[in-house]
């Protein structure tokens, strides 16, 4: 059914959630998983713009946080007997997660149904939502 899942996960508790459906999946399936965190560049150019940060301190603070949130999936794969590859990437997180997950070759995307709120929401939309409109895969939106 699915040879290779892609979990898009922010490490919050909602993406958690999704990573351990996915993972189970992946376990039962048999299928390898592509653990997926996008930086948004829009956070990055705020914070440079609004605080006046430096920006390559700004990525690199914010690249150890997306590498913790896929290390927790890989040790979740080890612990589970399930391949993981863990991707850390720069860019919208919507685009990125639709050109991953075909650069991948990925056959399902798995990401948990949060995402911005209110105003945020408003300017630039729920990046699930961006997701399941653009995706020419299966989604799984875990709640």
């Amino acid at each position: 059914m699915y040879k290779r899942i892609l979990i898009a996960t922010d490490g919050s508790d909602k993406s958690k959630k999704a990573a351990e459906e996915g993972m189970e999946l992946a376990k039962a399936l048999g299928a390898q998983v592509i653990a997926l965190n996008v930086i948004n560049e829009v956070v990055i150019a705020s914070a440079v713009r609004q605080l006046g940060s430096d920006r390559k301190e700004v990525e690199d603070k914010l690249k150890v946080a997306g590498g913790k949130a896929v290390d927790d999936i890989k040790a979740m794969g080890a612990k589970m007997g399930v391949n993981v590859d863990a991707i850390v990437r720069i860019g919208a997180p919507a685009n990125t997660v639709i050109d991953v997950s075909g650069a991948e070759k990925a056959d399902l995307i798995v990401m948990g149904s949060h995402g911005e709120s209110g105003a945020t929401k408003l300017l630039i939309g729920s990046v699930v939502q961006k997701v399941l409109y653009w995706a020419t895969i299966p989604v799984l939106v875990v709640r």
